[in-house]
């Protein structure tokens, strides 16, 4: 009974010094944590970016459309109310929004002029550019600065859209008349009789020029090669920016066999 009891002890002792067994038990998550671990976070609801987006691209289209009508539509007839109206816009922007103006006005060189001073209305309305080509849809705005120092000459003209040849650009036969006019204000300026008829005119088209807007055109006198019955002139027209659209040439003479009419300085 005693080694009974002995042997008891000892393995009573070995149970007691024994590491515990692992615990194999694991608690399980909550049908709620595991629910919300899984699942994605909500994202930022892409309507109002999708509105924003609408309403930046149909503002843009619906101005794209007006600016359209514009310059699609039938400009108006000379003399009307529209028309006038559409006059006094040009001219303000003449003597608010045009940087070459302010520059041009600021040069002591400089005299600025109304183009066909020397004419009186009745005569104006005879002429190609001053009559046909009259009002906001032609040649609705021409003002000369003169420089005799330098034997130039600038034209700040607004192009209309009845001047057009493909839609929004300007005809180039149209161009070649307001240049052909203003090559000879040069000319005729130099030339002692005040007048002169066009013998050569050479134009090079560089870039388009388009409607509804104003370009500079300039003038300058070829002293070297001009006499008292020639002048050599060169020119070119530039683009609000001074790009080149066009370069020219030409060369203007007196006749002998028949006199013409004196035009004057205001040319």
């Amino acid at each position: 009974m005693f080694s009974s009891r002995r042997v008891l002890q000892s393995q009573l002792r070995h149970l007691r010094n024994k590491p515990p067994l692992p615990c194999r038990y694991t608690p399980r998550a909550s049908r709620n944590a595991s629910t919300a671990a899984h699942e994605p976070l909500p994202q930022p609801s892409r309507w109002p970016r999708r509105l924003a987006y609408i309403a930046i691209f149909g503002s843009l289209g619906i101005a794209a459309g007006k600016w359209m009508d514009r310059k699609l539509a039938p400009p108006p007839l000379p003399d009307t109310e529209e028309d006038r109206e559409k006059l006094e816009e040009i001219r303000y922007i003449y003597e608010h929004g045009l940087p070459i103006v302010k520059e041009l006005r600021e040069n002591p060189d400089y005299i600025e002029a109304d183009v066909y001073g020397n004419y009186s209305e009745e005569d104006k309305l005879q002429r190609l550019s001053s009559g046909p080509l009259r009002g906001s849809r032609g040649l609705a705005f021409q003002r000369i600065f003169y420089n005799d120092k330098e034997k130039t000459a600038i034209d700040v003209a607004y192009v209309g859209q009845g001047l057009e040849g493909w839609p929004t650009v300007v005809h180039g036969g149209a161009l070649g008349t307001v240049i052909d006019e203003h090559l000879a204000r040069v000319a005729i300026r130099h030339l002692p009789q005040r007048t002169g008829v066009t013998a050569n005119l050479q134009l090079r088209y560089r870039a388009p020029v388009y409607s509804g807007n104003f370009y500079t055109f300039h003038a300058t006198l070829d002293e070297e090669r001009s006499t008292e019955r020639k002048a050599w002139v060169k020119g070119e027209v530039r683009d609000p920016m001074g790009r080149l659209c066009i370069e020219a040439s030409a060369l203007f003479v007196v006749p002998k066999t028949y006199k013409l009419q004196e035009v004057g300085d205001r040319y």
